[in-house]
């Protein structure tokens, strides 16, 4: 049998064991490692298979996951979020929807201190749903704005996402990182138009919240200091060349805890129920690579990546047209997978074949997160939709559905901005590198 023939069979095999709920790690292993003792032989696939492990273990770029992870944690556990949503809210809070929209920028400043989207809904959906209900918004509004602008931790730095394609196709994670900060304005702005859209014409009511005196709005800006000193510490070193990424990330953890310690917010369990997210979400996502990477060196072997990009090539299609094809294939994919496995699972295979067409991966990797974002809010197997479902129990799956469509479609909105003028990704990592 052609080696590409059995690099075929086991991707069916992959997506097989996927749909049949088969924990993705143990899908990754298990296909990967027994393709690997076919072509190889046991004692070869396992040396393969230890050396690919330990070789992602200790990746640089790697290491700065759980520094960045224990970061958002101590982050979180300060208060830092309803401090965020207490001054948004003052200042957005009489726009149409603007209890709402407070909480699209409440996220996105969440987003700067925490690198995590996941923990952006655990945060926001206690502190926000409950003015938002108190002003009569509809429960769809408010339930799809709290899951959806949650999704910015994915691509604002020091998103994880970014961080992870970096260590799999050895681009700046640094530059990666400025590429995320306008995308991830953006979506904000974006969204903030999507709920004046949907509030304005009445299609989701959205009342506008209490008013506040200017002294008041000032003073609540002091709640703002953490993000703006965590923000300016972390992107702010990597941007002026001061440190790397990775050591932003140790920078970034020891300046949380210096922050959780003056807000007086730190103790025996905090710090440990810290210590202990941040374990399980970096054995997670390590193990999610280290499956990938054993099943990607099969399908390597079996020459099937080169049979990819050649196609890639040869297909006659302009750049464009393959990175909008490529992206309508995440979007469907999305639907069905969750999202790190989507990204480890792609980007190896993906990101050869179009950076061969002289496609700028730091673009190409922004472009691909935001579909990793978009896939988190879209049915029916989004991540964050089954989170706002645990966290609001009496709300109809339906209506988180309903309640996410109208920021669905400011992504898909972006996503063609995006693609349409790379310059906005390009821009600050090309001043970036210019200044130094």
């Amino acid at each position: 049998m052609e080696a590409s023939t059995i690099g075929i069979i086991g991707l069916i095999l992959l997506f097989f064991l996927l749909f049949i709920r088969v924990p993705v790690i143990f899908a990754f292993l298990g296909v990967g490692f027994g393709g690997l003792v076919y072509l190889l032989g046991f004692k070869s696939a396992m040396s393969s298979m230890a050396i690919g492990a330990w070789s992602n273990a200790i990746s640089y770029s790697f290491m700065a996951i759980p520094l960045f992870v224990l970061m958002g944690q101590f982050a979180a556990q300060s208060g830092i979020g309803s401090e965020l949503y207490d001054a948004a809210s003052k200042w957005l809070g009489r726009l149409p929807g603007g209890l709402a929209i407070a909480t699209i920028w409440g996220c996105a400043g969440f987003a700067f201190c925490t690198g995590s989207s996941t923990a952006g809904v655990l945060t926001f959906g206690p502190i926000a749903y409950g003015p938002m209900q108190e002003y009569k918004y509809d429960k769809k509004l408010a339930i799809g704005t709290i899951l959806c602008g949650a999704t910015m931790g994915t691509l604002i730095p020091p998103a994880i996402g970014l961080i992870i394609y970096g260590g799999l196709t050895q681009e700046s994670v640094g530059r990666l990182f400025m590429a995320g900060i306008i995308p991830g304005i953006l979506e904000a702005v974006l969204y903030t138009i999507a709920i004046l859209v949907v509030t304005i014409s009445g299609i989701l009511p959205g009342p506008r919240g209490p008013s506040f005196t200017w002294k008041e709005r000032l003073i609540s800006l002091r709640g703002t200091w953490g993000m703006v000193f965590l923000f300016i510490l972390v992107i702010g070193g990597i941007y002026m060349g001061l440190f790397t990424p990775t050591e932003a990330s140790a920078i970034g953890a020891t300046g949380a805890f210096i922050f959780i310690l003056i807000k007086r917010r730190l103790n025996r369990g905090v710090f440990w129920e810290s210590i202990l997210q941040c374990l399980r979400t970096t054995s997670m996502i390590f193990g999610l690579v280290i499956g990938a990477m054993v099943f990607t060196t099969f399908i390597a072997l079996t020459g099937l990546a080169n049979v990819l990009e050649q196609g890639v090539i040869g297909s006659g299609l302009s750049p464009i047209a393959m990175v909008s094809l490529t992206l309508v294939g995440y979007l469907i994919l999305g639907c069905f997978i969750d999202t790190l496995p989507m990204l480890v699972l792609t980007v190896p295979f993906l990101y050869p074949a179009f950076t061969a067409l002289g496609l700028d991966g730091i673009w190409f990797g922004v472009l691909v997160v935001v579909m990793i974002e978009l896939a988190i809010i879209t049915p029916p197997v989004g991540l964050h939709l089954f989170v706002a479902k645990g966290l609001f129990p009496d709300i109809s799956m339906s209506d988180i559905y309903k309640g996410s469509l109208p920021f669905v479609i400011a992504d898909i909105v972006r996503v063609v901005i995006l693609v349409a003028f790379p310059i906005i990704t390009l821009w600050i990592p090309n001043i970036m590198f210019s200044i130094r």
